[in-house]
């Protein structure tokens, strides 16, 4: 009788480098080893071994706990770990993708939101409700394993989409859903 295997949830290495990229530019150099130190010692034997790969995939486990290891570490609270997913994606989306988003609206580039969320995440779905001028609401729905570092990594990750698409002054807010143990949220930004 052959063995039934569980998948779990998977989060794309580009994650996994792109995290300690940004907290390295947002704190500096000295701050990734100090978040090394509260990681789990296979996540942090990853990252010294150089075993994570940015195109293979990872438990979203190891996502968590990297990015609770973040929030710990730099002790700066939510916003950090928003600002965390705003220089992510700022740093994932450049080049060609940074000039494209320069040539759509950022209600167009908000529609792509689905096809970025699942380059990076093998569970869940992104469906963007509404995208009109000035305003966009998208939904995340059967986020298995999420948590809220998780959330808010994505929420700064959607506001800097908006950014790189031309949006000014953006206010954002989550409607509903988006914390510990949530595996959906409802996410709303306006911008001029």
């Amino acid at each position: 009788m052959s063995e039934l295997k569980i998948l779990t949830p998977r989060v794309k290495g580009i994650s996994f480098r792109s995290v300690l990229h940004a907290l390295e530019a947002l704190r500096g150099p000295e701050a990734v080893p100090a978040c090394m130190k509260v990681m789990p010692p296979d996540l942090s034997d990853a990252y010294r071994y150089g075993t994570i790969l940015a195109s293979s995939w990872y438990p979203i486990d190891w996502y968590r706990a990297l990015l609770g290891a973040v929030n710990t570490s730099a002790n700066q609270g939510d916003r950090f770990v928003v600002a965390i997913g705003r220089q992510c994606m700022r740093e994932d989306m450049s080049g060609v993708y940074r000039a494209a988003f320069k040539l759509l609206s950022p209600q167009a580039v908000i529609r792509m939101t689905p096809r970025i969320f699942s380059n990076y995440y093998d569970t869940g779905k992104c469906t963007v409700v509404e995208a009109k001028v000035g305003y966009a609401h998208a939904n995340w729905a059967g986020c298995t394993g999420f948590d809220r570092n998780m959330w808010n990594e994505i929420f700064g990750a959607t506001e800097m989409v908006m950014e790189l698409a031309g949006a000014k002054h953006i206010r954002s807010r989550v409607l509903a859903g988006g914390s510990d143990g949530d595996d959906t949220a409802d996410f709303a930004g306006h911008w001029a």
